[in-house]
């Protein structure tokens, strides 16, 4: 299944629903990346992005490069 297959399904997706696919991608990538610690968030927890990305190892710059980029590529 492609991006533009999956797009159309995802945009009917409430909010809450598509925070839940995020949080499910994440913690696929991360297993595929070898991370140690599981990334489980429970509703009352305050989101917190260094669980997910390490502290300091990317620049805000370079994630909204990546992020541009990847934008690019959808259109």
């Amino acid at each position: 299944m492609t991006i533009n297959e999956l797009m159309p399904v995802i945009t009917s997706l409430s909010h809450a629903d598509k925070l839940r696919l995020v949080q499910i991608v994440l913690q696929q990538l991360a297993q595929e990346e070898g991370m140690d610690e599981p990334l489980t968030l429970s509703p009352t927890d305050a989101f917190d992005p260094r669980r997910y990305f390490g502290v300091g190892q990317s620049s805000r710059e370079d994630v909204d490069a990546y992020l541009k980029s990847a934008r690019e590529g959808w259109n």
